[in-house]
């Protein structure tokens, strides 16, 4: 565990326990995230509102993350390291895309940044969403910074998700992870989680706070499924 590098906290909701346990290196995918450029495409996310709610609320699924794009300081052999953007694509059951444009997201600067979680909470078409993209910087020194686009041709493979996915139905409110940096070895992205029930229903206690028009509609604990990028784990009931 390395929670230690960076003081870390939830904004929108009550601070919860996250954890990665060791995770699993993947320093070939790692390693060509350096040399890997993406041509980025932007899909209009439906933010939740009282009102998109009650208009896509029933036909869309919702999808809670957060991610941090803060600098994690001395972050393996480097200086820092930080993600500047994941972007995830509609696939259908025989992994075809369903849609021209992916959901991407990324913060208004990557200069002017907190080390915390930033909070997403959007409607989607319901279905299966693959990793399609993510852009990742590490820095040895102030002169020596290397930024990596990977895209879909390295993260969705014969139609399969390589980099792990989620999925999400219609009238499902859905809790997919939180996303950043480890720096456990070669600095790589990766999801993390909130661990232990108490732990969730705490943060599903901020969501409804949040939103309270979402009050009466359960939260569904299913990780974003990576084998590359993250632990895997199950809350248990």
């Amino acid at each position: 565990m390395y929670w230690s590098i960076l003081p870390y906290y939830i904004r929108m909701f009550p601070a919860s326990r996250l954890t990665s346990s060791d995770r699993v290196v993947y320093r070939g995918h790692a390693a060509l995230a350096l040399m890997l450029v993406m041509a980025p495409r932007v899909q209009a996310q439906v933010p939740l509102s009282e009102t998109t709610f009650k208009q896509f609320g029933s036909s869309k699924g919702t999808v809670i993350l957060q991610v941090n794009w803060g600098r994690y300081w001395k972050c393996g052999p480097y200086e820092n390291a930080q993600l500047q953007q994941l972007a995830f694509r509609h696939l259908g059951e025989n992994g075809e895309s369903l849609s021209d444009k992916d959901w991407e997201l990324s913060p208004s600067s990557t200069l002017l940044v907190k080390p915390s979680f930033e909070p997403y909470v959007v409607l989607l078409e319901p279905g299966q969403y693959a990793l399609s993209g993510f852009k990742f910087k590490v820095a040895a020194s102030r002169s020596d910074v290397r930024v990596a686009e990977v895209d879909s041709s390295k993260l969705i493979v014969d139609g399969k998700a390589v980099g792990g996915l989620f999925t999400v139905a219609a009238g499902e409110v859905v809790y997919i992870g939180h996303f950043g940096v480890d720096c456990n070895g070669v600095p790589t992205p990766w999801r993390f989680y909130i661990e232990g029930k108490e732990e969730f229903d705490r943060y599903v206690d901020g969501f409804h706070k949040r939103f309270p028009f979402a009050k009466d509609i359960a939260v569904t604990y299913r990780l974003f499924q990576t084998e590359r990028l993250g632990q895997p784990y199950a809350l248990l009931k």
